[in-house]
């Protein structure tokens, strides 16, 4: 069996379908996430990617923007336009029948008092079971870690927002600048894992390397000894994703 592996792309001149095909491997779009694109320029993109993706065989993903939102703010006025953006995603992914939809995590884990914490989990399972109602969206959210130093505050999320089609994006990378290791991250949180995003970095900052095969090996291990088997995304600039693949082979 092989395993699930999706492209990570940041514009659409970087899709060939062919090419993709070829490999074997899926897609993640991430022009999405761009702050200030027009409402003209999404349905461009909309268009142009609906006319390409119908044609690739593998899993199709889409990354979610992210830059100073937080649907379960406190803030009403932060919290709606939040909301306005996720709700944007969510009619995106339905029209272009992707599989999943990544959305960051937007947990602060320095505002850790326990009454914060509460409030923000309380007000996330609201939000995210009032959206999954109201979207036509029938796919994946998978909810990413980023400046988390260890599972638990994600798992708490996870665990309140407590939705069969909400599940984890585990980030390697931002993974690696905080203090857990990766076979506590995926201990933890286990089967609710259901995507990974793969990148190197120095420890210290996220830049997105190429991971060696060592690192690849390391992850693949635990991920078997955990018994789980998300769809891997890689979230590097890929050169042939054919010869990539092979790296990830069984």
């Amino acid at each position: 069996m092989s395993r699930r592996i999706v492209n990570c792309i940041s514009t659409i001149e970087e899709l060939d379908v062919n090419e993709f095909n070829k490999a074997g491997c899926g897609v993640e779009l991430q022009d999405f996430v761009e702050p200030n694109l027009s409402e003209d320029q999404i349905e461009k993109l909309v268009h142009d990617y609906s006319e390409e993706l119908p044609e690739l065989t593998g899993i199709k993903s889409l990354h979610g923007p992210f830059l100073d939102l937080k649907p379960s703010s406190p803030d009403k006025d932060i919290r709606r336009i939040s909301q306005l953006k996720y709700r944007r995603t969510l009619q995106i992914a339905h029209e272009l029948d992707v599989q999943f939809v990544v959305f960051h995590s937007q947990i602060n884990p320095y505002l850790n008092q326990s009454f914060l914490r509460e409030l923000n989990n309380r007000q996330a399972a609201a939000f995210w079971k009032a959206i999954m109602e109201m979207t036509p969206y029938k796919g994946k959210v998978v909810i990413e870690n980023v400046f988390e130093e260890s599972p638990y505050m994600l798992k708490e999320l996870i665990d309140h927002i407590g939705q069969d089609r909400i599940a984890i994006n585990l980030d390697i990378g931002h993974m690696n600048i905080g203090h857990s290791s990766l076979s506590e991250w995926v201990h933890i949180l286990g089967e609710k894992i259901e995507y990974l995003h793969i990148h190197g970095n120095n420890g210290m900052e996220d830049q997105h390397l190429v991971p060696t095969d060592e690192k690849i090996r390391n992850v693949l291990r635990i991920l078997e000894n955990e018994g789980i088997d998300p769809v891997l995304a890689l979230e590097y600039e890929v050169q042939d994703p054919a010869k990539e693949i092979k790296r990830y082979s069984r």
